[in-house]
């Protein structure tokens, strides 16, 4: 059956849900892709959730995103059994082994100062700093009861002076372009110079394919955010990072700031983190869990992330159940629409979605590569359209966009691929006012027909 859904729904897999029949149910409640968070786990846990998403798409006949999130330019506590703390008390960190809190990066003391003040933990940990050398500080603890290894560590109100890219994200780019990836979500993101560079290296592995969302988690990120949605594929708002560096009364605004400089370039946008974190412990969302996800859904993005809710919350598929039964009711309540560009594809693109509503049909295209359906997402239909996709890949790369049905049709052609594309999905088409539409980008042309009350055969 078509599932004519606009928001998309991507879940973080993790140690709570990277079993196959989780992974199965998720699906079968209608996730539309899968993260993979490379700053947690190892290639031989990676490979398992690959094998439990793939045979998950044999059972339930469709195929999903799949993407890889690079750990990116951030310092992180290192490996330690944890310690409890209270506010008042000293601790000592160090990138020495065995001389206190390890610290898995020298250039967290190169850019500390006395009197700074140091999140950890998503912000749960707050301290200051006290003295400063080399390789080790000693700070003391203002709000918070407990350290833990492998933690984030954010110098409040300044950005650390990493390399774009890690050795460890170029190795992790390589584990990607050898497996079926479609986007990779990238880290930090300071500038666009970030995005060419990821890109590039995909190029040199033969994967210029594998779409690259930037995550807004800076100042810099959000200052510069419409150069860097021009450059990318598409952007994620990823507030709890946002929340290490702002302010968390400002997060609202900066939510807002970020998607709507990001949809009038005709780019994917994604919100993420602490949408259902009641879900950790609770089969059932609290009422600002439901409605903060409702007004997501009313914003236009195009998806939404399910982070901690899935990885390690006790009900993953509850929450993925939850997100889509909210994201349904909020998405009827979106009815913006960015201005089209001067350039042809997307004045198409925008005209068909006007055409298709106007007299109350469904939009059906054929793309070779799902740069067209990109484009049509972006003006964002009020009701779902269809899209023939020749690969795999193509068919994973616009599963998360708005309101996009992928389906997966090999054909040779733009012409046999639209019409068995409607052939495939007879029985679910057949009476419908259907608006089919072909783009060749090689000879430069489209076609566009209505068929008023199809009937298959007829």
């Amino acid at each position: 059956m078509l599932e004519d859904k606009l928001v998309k729904v991507i879940a973080t897999l993790g140690p709570a849900s990277m079993d196959y029949p989780t992974v199965l149910e998720m699906m079968r409640h209608g996730v539309d892709g899968f993260r993979i968070a490379f700053s947690h786990g190892n290639t031989a846990q990676w490979e398992r959730i690959l094998d439990a998403i793939l045979a998950a798409e044999k059972v339930v006949g469709r195929r999903v995103a799949i993407i890889g999130d690079l750990e990116g330019p951030r310092i992180r506590l290192g490996d330690f059994p944890g310690i409890k703390v209270r506010p008042g008390e000293k601790v000592r960190f160090s990138c020495e082994p065995g001389k206190g809190v390890p610290v898995d990066d020298p250039t967290f003391f190169r850019d500390l100062r006395v009197g700074d003040k140091v999140l950890a933990a998503d912000g749960k940990v707050v301290l200051e700093a006290e003295s400063v050398e080399e390789c080790q500080s000693t700070l003391r603890v203002i709000e918070g009861t407990r350290l833990d290894a492998r933690k984030g560590l954010v110098i409040q109100g300044r950005e650390y002076s990493l390399p774009p890219l890690t050795e460890k994200d170029l190795d992790d780019l390589k584990f990607m372009a050898y497996r079926p990836f479609s986007h990779v979500m990238a880290s930090y993101v300071r500038s666009p110079d970030q995005i060419r560079l990821i890109k590039e290296k995909l190029e040199e592995m033969g994967r210029p394919d594998i779409r690259v969302l930037a995550k807004i988690e800076t100042p810099s990120g959000v200052s510069r955010i419409k150069e860097i949605a021009r450059e990318s594929d598409g952007i994620v708002v990823a507030r709890g990072d946002l929340g290490m560096y702002y302010p968390l009364e400002e997060i609202p605004s900066i939510q807002e700031w970020i998607i709507d400089n990001t949809m009038p370039e005709i780019k994917p946008v994604i919100l993420a983190t602490e949408l259902l974190p009641s879900l950790y412990s609770s089969p059932v969302p609290s009422r600002s869990d439901v409605v903060d996800v409702y007004n997501a859904g009313k914003t236009g993005v195009d998806a939404i992330l399910l982070t901690g809710e899935t990885a390690v919350g006790r009900h993953p598929v509850h929450a993925v159940r939850w997100a889509r039964r909210i994201l349904d009711r909020a998405a009827e309540r979106f009815h913006g629409r960015p201005e089209p560009p001067v350039d042809h594809e997307y004045r198409l693109a925008h005209g068909l979605v006007e055409l298709s509503e106007s007299i109350d049909a469904k939009l059906v295209v054929y793309s070779k590569t799902g740069t067209f359906p990109h484009r049509i997402s972006g003006f964002r239909p009020r009701r779902s359209y269809i899209a023939g996709l020749p690969t795999e890949e193509a068919v994973r790369t616009v599963s998360i966009l708005w309101g996009i049905i992928p389906v997966y049709i090999p054909a040779e052609d733009y012409e046999e691929g639209i019409e068995a594309t409607i052939r495939k999905l007879a029985d679910q088409l057949e009476g419908k006012t259907l608006v089919l539409a072909n783009w060749s980008r090689e000879w430069n042309t489209y076609k566009i027909t209505v068929k008023i009350d199809w009937k298959h055969g007829g």
